[in-house]
C-alpha cells in the first residue's frame, strides 16, 4: 500500500493537537515538504519548483486547512485533506498570504500562539519577505518555533513507517550485497554510481535522491559530493553512500570496497571501525543518550589508537527525510526510545585526508535494537584485478 490509511494520518493529528496544547500553541503554521506530507499524505516531487509555496495549518479546534496553489488542487483532493483553499500562482504580490492571514485571524481569538518551522533541522518554505508581511499583519498574535512538536512525532515511528524503512533498507542491502562483482578497474566513480542506481531502481526503489561515490588511494577525503569522471586504480578504496528512497522514506547506508592490492593499514582502519561499531550495538537499547551512542563510538576508536574524523558527529535519525534528529554527538541528551530509527555513523582519518566511515541502520526496540541493512562486512571487501 503506498501512503497510509486516513486513521494514521488522522492520529497524527490528534498527537500534534496533544502537544500544541502542551506548549499553549494555538495553530501550527507548516510550509516544508517533509512536515507537508507526513500530516497530509501528499507524493509529489513538485517542491522541486520553489516558485509556489504551500501551507497547511492544523488549528486546535478544526481539522486541518490546506492553502495551496491552484495547480496543486487536483493533486491534494486525493489525500485525505477536506478543507482546501486555493489561489493562482505565480503571483509574486499575493502567494496566498491574505488568504493565510484571514484563516489564521478567524481560528484566533485576539491574541493566540502560531506554531511555526523555526527551529531544529526545520525551515520555512516561504520567502521571508513573504513570512515577514504574514507577521506584521498579524502583529496581535506570537510566532513561536514549533519545532519540538514536529520532532517529538516524528522520531517515533508507527508501525507503518517502519515497514516502508524496512522495505526500502532490505532493497538497498540486497543490491550491495550483489554489487561488488560490477565495479571493475578503470570504471570512473560515474560509472560506478550510474549502475548502482540502475539495481536500485530495477530492484523496487522509486529514485536515489542521494547518492555520495568516492574513491582513493587507501581512503577517501570526503563523503558528500556527486560521483566524479575519476577512474578508480589499483590501491584505491571506493566508498558508495546512498539515500534511496520508497514511498517517501529514505535508507541511509553504505559500503566500502578496496580495489586491487590495500594496504595493511588500510585494512586495519576497516577492521577498527567494525569492531567499535559491533562493541557500540552492544549497548543500544532505550533509555540511553545520543551521547553515549557517540562516546561508545570514539572510545573504541581511541582504544584502537585511531582518529576520529572531525565531522561533528557519528549518526542521526532516519525517516522522511535523510537525516533527522537526534544527533549521535558529544553532549546530545535525546534519549533513545522504543521504535526510533537511528543510524550509527563511525568515522576515521588514519592518514591526512584518507577517511574510512562505516554506516548502519537501527530500530530501537523495546529491549534493544534490530539492524535493518545487512551488516557491513567484517573484513574490508577487496575486489581482485
Amino acid at each position: 500500500m503506498r501512503g497510509f490509511n486516513i486513521k494514521e494520518y488522522k492520529q497524527r493529528v490528534i498527537k500534534a493537537k496533544k502537544l500544541m496544547e502542551n506548549d499553549k500553541i494555538d495553530i501550527l503554521l507548516i510550509t516544508s515538504p517533509s512536515n507537508f506530507r507526513y500530516f497530509t499524505g501528499l507524493d509529489s516531487n513538485f517542491w522541486e519548483s520553489p516558485t509556489r509555496p504551500w501551507f497547511l495549518l492544523i488549528p486546535m479546534n478544526q481539522d486541518p486547512i490546506a492553502i495551496i496553489p491552484s495547480i496543486g488542487k487536483a493533486a491534494l483532493e486525493k489525500t485525505w485533506i477536506n478543507n482546501i483553499k486555493t489561489w493562482q500562482s505565480p503571483n509574486p504580490n499575493d502567494e496566498g498570504i491574505s488568504i493565510l492571514k484571514k484563516i489564521i485571524s478567524d481560528q484566533l481569538s485576539s491574541k493566540g500562539n502560531i506554531g511555526c518551522e523555526l527551529g531544529l533541522e526545520n525551515f520555512l518554505r516561504i520567502n521571508f519577505s513573504d513570512f515577514d508581511k504574514l507577521r506584521k499583519s498579524l502583529s496581535n498574535h506570537r510566532f513561536i518555533d514549533a519545532s519540538n512538536i514536529f520532532w517529538n512525532l516524528r522520531m517515533i515511528k508507527s508501525k507503518n513507517e517502519i515497514n516502508k524503512l524496512k522495505k526500502i533498507i532490505s532493497i538497498t542491502s540486497h543490491v550491495f550485497d550483489n554489487f561488488s562483482n560490477k565495479i571493475k578497474l578503470n570504471m570512473t566513480e560515474n560509472e560506478i554510481a550510474s549502475v548502482f542506481k540502475k539495481e536500485l531502481i530495477n530492484n523496487g526503489a522509486d529514485y536515489v535522491l542521494y547518492m555520495a561515490c568516492t574513491s582513493g588511494k587507501g581512503g577517501y577525503s570526503q563523503i558528500i559530493c556527486n560521483a566524479s569522471e575519476k577512474k578508480i586504480r589499483n590501491g584505491d578504496v571506493v566508498i558508495i553512500d546512498t539515500g534511496s528512497v520508497l514511498d517517501g522514506y529514505f535508507c541511509d547506508f553504505d559500503r566500502n570496497y578496496g580495489i586491487g592490492k590495500i594496504s595493511p593499514k588500510t585494512v586495519e582502519s576497516y577492521s577498527k571501525l567494525w569492531e567499535a561499531t559491533e562493541k557500540t550495538l552492544e549497548i543500544i537499547k532505550p533509555g540511553i543518550t545520543c551521547s553515549e551512542v557517540y562516546n561508545s563510538l570514539k572510545n573504541n576508536l581511541f582504544k584502537n589508537n585511531s582518529n576520529i574524523s572531525d565531522i561533528g558527529r557519528m549518526g542521526h535519525g532516519l525517516g522522511l527525510q535523510l537525516t533527522e534528529p537526534p544527533s549521535i554527538m558529544k553532549n546530545e541528551k535525546s534519549i533513545l526510545q522504543n521504535n526510533m530509527v537511528i543510524t550509527i555513523e563511525p568515522s576515521i582519518e588514519y592518514e591526512k585526508n584518507k577517511i574510512l566511515v562505516m554506516e548502519e541502520n537501527i530500530l530501537i526496540t523495546k529491549n534493544g535494537y534490530e539492524l535493518l541493512n545487512t551488516r557491513s562486512p567484517q573484513n574490508l571487501p577487496i575486489i581482485k584485478l
